[in-house]
């Protein structure tokens, strides 16, 4: 259903700290096909191009018929050494006759992994046209959701994804890291804003999953290079650090535990509905579990049974194995415990989709029935590239690279558990205190938790009547359900109309 690729994720799968016969994973099982070949070497261009291919086309989006040019384009990067070291491609879709352009937002959107080009968002969620599942296989059909009608669209895929592969005789490894792939799309911002005479548009920033990482980071290299900032930043399925010690990354992850087993009927739901039960297990996570977990060994015996068996009602496992666990929370062993008596265990991507204990035939992570690698889209992608849009491809369309995620670089002394992003949009409003955020987050995400962004933002002094911040009934990509796409795509046009007020 979700592809990994959608975010930024550590794959040494965590030892399960509950006791129970179905949370045994087998790390002997092989990997994924699709695997292997997210690990396949770059194919380098032979030399920097700078092409720019324009065409015309028209499309009916929340209802209006509108004409648009699609215009791709190659902008050269250069490494830290100052050597030109790969080439960005960017996707862009601008509204004919769409009025005055000063008062025309631009949005600049990306996706993470590290090692995601961006294809979900383009290709699945927000692009003109979507790449749909038939029984003859993908094809495209125009986007109704698409956000054309209100703004005006750049897909970038950063460097080393999709068609953005490095150069033939550079070192592009310093593309490969928080800074210096922050620095080389914010410069791909700058100089498609100059070169498509929009420097005097509102533009803003949408990332998804690590994209929302980098679109913070982004935020820090636009300030120390002198840049423009934007004038708003919309952050999906956070991924933005913070929540990284025990304690606090189980009280972020609780909410999203019950709101899975209220999906699954694993508790007595009663009359509440998922966000009301979502909600109710926050309360719980920010009060008495929280207390619970900081006291450690000193709590009592009864107040321990007495949160166990609270956290049991709320999460749908048994209390005793919660109270052998010491209250601590286990994602892999929750997906594989709470549905064991059925033969079932839940995904992570999206912990609504399940599969058979006895068919996860791959290793943890990839036995995630959620997860999908991007194989689906690549061939559709490449075909409507060259006969949608006339750009041919020197290489095959990368969608995922998993080579950059594994030796991606995130700065001196640290890793994808302790790096901070959140106090770069802290920094950022200080600057520009009009700046416009929207937050979103699906609340069956159990990779991305959406209550842990929402505590990061906190934690850095972003007050919340600062930012617009929605949570929807659906897993870590929102646009997989056709209803959750339909209700950010409304959400989010409010939010770009809003860099016109």
């Amino acid at each position: 259903m979700t592809p990994l690729y959608r975010l930024c994720l550590s794959f040494a799968a965590p030892l399960a700290l509950f006791t129970h016969p179905a949370s045994a994973q087998q790390f002997d099982k092989p990997m994924p096909p699709a695997f292997l070949r997210a690990m396949e070497p770059m194919v380098e261009r032979d030399s920097p191009t700078d092409a720019v291919v324009t065409t015309t086309h028209r499309g009916r989006f929340a209802g209006r018929d509108i004409t648009y040019q699609a215009i791709v384009t190659e902008t050269p990067v250069s490494n830290a050494a100052g050597e030109t070291a790969a080439v960005v491609v960017t996707y862009a879709y601008v509204a004919s006759d769409a009025g005055d352009v000063a008062e025309r937002p631009v949005l600049f959107v990306f996706n993470g992994g590290p090692g995601a080009s961006s294809s979900p968002l383009h290709m699945k969620a927000f692009g003109p046209r979507v790449v749909i599942e038939g029984e003859d296989g993908p094809r495209l059909v125009n986007n109704e959701h698409s956000l054309l009608d209100t703004a005006d669209l750049v897909f970038i895929d950063p460097p080393g994804t999709g068609a953005s592969m490095p150069v033939a005789g550079a070192d592009p490894a310093s593309l490969f890291s928080v800074s210096g792939d922050a620095l080389a799309v914010a410069e791909v911002v700058q100089q498609w804003r100059v070169a498509n005479g929009r420097t005097a548009s509102p533009f803003a920033l949408v990332g998804e999953s690590y994209g929302s990482a980098r679109a913070l980071a982004m935020l820090h290299e636009q300030t120390q290079a002198n840049l423009p900032r934007p004038d708003g930043i919309a952050l999906l399925s956070m991924s933005l650090g913070g929540t990284g010690g025990a304690v606090i990354g189980d009280v972020v992850l609780l909410p999203t535990l019950a709101a899975v087993a209220w999906y699954h009927g694993a508790v007595d739901r009663g009359d509440m509905d998922a966000q009301a039960w979502f909600d109710a297990a926050l309360e719980f996570a920010q009060t008495d579990y929280a207390v619970a977990r900081l006291k450690g060994p000193t709590l009592g015996d009864a107040e321990k049974a007495r949160v166990a068996q609270r956290l049991a009602e709320l999460i749908g496992l048994p209390a005793a194995d919660l109270l052998s666990a010491d209250l601590r929370l286990d994602k892999p062993a929750f997906m594989l415990a709470l549905l064991a008596d059925r033969g079932l265990r839940t995904g992570q991507l999206d912990a609504r989709a399940t599969r058979a204990i006895a068919d996860s035939n791959f290793q943890p992570p990839f036995d995630d029935p959620s997860m999908t690698l991007g194989t689906s889209t690549s061939k559709a992608i490449e075909r409507y590239l060259a006969n949608d849009l006339g750009y041919r491809l020197p290489s095959a369309y990368r969608s995922l690279n998993l080579g950059i995620n594994f030796k991606w670089n995130w700065g001196d002394g640290q890793s994808y558990r302790s790096a901070l992003f959140a106090p770069y949009l802290a920094a950022a409003l200080k600057e520009n205190p009009d700046l416009a955020i929207y937050t979103a987050g699906g609340i069956y995400d159990i990779t991305t938790p959406a209550y842990a962004g929402i505590f990061a933002l906190d934690q850095a002094g972003i007050a919340r009547d600062r930012r617009a911040t929605k949570l929807y009934a659906a897993g870590h990509s929102v646009f997989e359900d056709e209803a959750g796409l339909a209700a950010m795509s409304r959400d989010l046009r409010a939010w770009a109309r809003s860099l016109t007020e």
